[in-house]
Formats: C-alpha cells, structure tokens, sequence
C-alpha cells in the first residue's frame, strides 16, 4: 500500500499585517524607482547642458558630435519621462472615473 503523507498546515495567524506590509513595501518600491528614474533624466539634462555650455566657451574638450549625442539622449530621456507621467495620470483619471 502507498503512504500518504498529512498536509503541512499554512500559517494564517495575521493575513491582514502581511499585505499591509507588502503594500507598503510596494509603495516605497515604486516611489524609490520613480525618484531614481527622475534623478537619472535630471542628471543627464544637466551634464548635458553642462557639455553645451563648455562647448560654447571654449573650455571643454568635447568635440560637437560628443555634444550633440549627450543632447538626444537627454532629449530622449526627458520625453520618455513626459510619456510615462502622461500615461500614469491617464490610468489615474480612469480609476477616478470608474463607477462603484
């Protein structure tokens, strides 16, 4: 005969503290992830800013082609934070919106 063995039991001693605290790891997660994310774009605005305004002086050694690679990746950077922002205050407006 084959033995079977019993079911461990599940701890449900208090469900309601461990999704309050996985909620609000979530939360610092995704705020920790967006202040990062926006530090990034900053940072690479502002080196590049910095490149153009050497390169307009006279006292940096990048050349035009280094200068104008740092720009579009800025550029590209900053637009695709615009997009992101955009679409999470759709999703916001579209959960305010919803009937209970």
């Amino acid at each position: 005969m084959m033995s079977v063995s019993p079911v461990n039991l599940i701890n449900f001693s208090n469900p309601l503290q461990s999704s309050s605290q996985s909620v609000a790891a979530a939360q610092s997660s995704f705020s920790d992830a967006l202040k990062n994310a926006v530090g990034t774009v900053n940072q690479s605005v502002q080196s590049a800013d910095n490149m153009v305004t050497g390169l307009a002086n006279g006292t940096s050694n990048e050349d035009l082609h280094n200068v104008m690679i740092a720009m579009q990746k800025a550029d590209i950077m900053l637009k695709t934070a615009v997009q992101v922002r955009d679409r999470v205050i759709s999703a916001y407006q579209n959960v305010m919106n919803m009937q209970v």
